[in-house]
């Protein structure tokens, strides 16, 4: 190997090893009620992006069962107004719509949801991909539509406690500033998980079986 070509890719190794990094470059903003909620910046937008980790007593079975019911989101989700299941083919796939209240003087704010589903048997591992894609549904002149995507993790522990992680990047669009809405990024994930916690004991969760996590 030339020298030159030494030297770009150590280079190379270290441009990658610096962008890992960043990536990984959480700043804890909250540790409350035993949920921590982290945020980082990157460089593709301006708004900060989520992630919020706990622990629940349940199971894996539990939180399929509220993930499925979309129309219990408003429930638990963070200032969820409405919510309807748009598509739901398999166990692995569901779309969904929903409607979010912003502060006065701001519109609401709605989104098309796409969740991706799949379980990892040997790590114990739910992966639910966040997705919100286009052209799904008509703009509302009502509402500004969002844009954003992330995932919730769900490792299984033990016999009945899991851990959630909730990661989310999120655009609010129309005319919200970005320091303003970077200044209460930590409340949605943070009051979700919290709904989350007392959504999932209730008895319509309980006893639910899935094809999904018999693979």
């Amino acid at each position: 190997m030339s020298r030159l070509s030494l030297y770009i890719t150590l280079f190379l190794c270290l441009l990658i090893f610096d962008v890992s990094n960043g990536q990984e470059n959480w700043d804890l903003v909250k540790d409350k009620k035993e949920i921590q909620v982290y945020t980082r910046t990157n460089t593709i937008s301006s708004f900060k992006e989520f992630k919020a980790v706990t622990e629940i007593k349940a199971t894996v079975n539990d939180f399929l069962a509220v993930i499925y019911d979309i129309e219990g989101l408003p429930d638990w989700g963070y200032n969820i107004k409405e919510s309807r299941l748009l598509d739901r083919p398999d166990e692995y796939i569901q779309t969904y719509y929903a409607v979010a209240k912003a502060p006065w003087p701001y519109k609401n704010r709605d989104g098309v949801y796409k969740n991706i589903i799949s379980w990892d048997p040997k790590k114990k591992e739910l992966l639910v991909k966040i997705e919100m894609p286009e052209g799904v549904m008509s703009l509302n002149d009502s509402y500004v539509r969002m844009d954003g995507y992330g995932y919730w993790k769900i490792r299984e522990q033990n016999d009945n406690l899991i851990q959630v992680t909730f990661q989310m990047q999120v655009d609010p669009g129309g005319s919200i500033k970005a320091w303003m809405a970077n200044m209460f990024v930590s409340d949605s994930p943070f009051f979700t998980l919290q709904g989350l916690r007392e959504a999932i004991t209730l008895e319509k969760y309980q006893d639910k079986d899935f094809e999904i996590l018999k693979n």
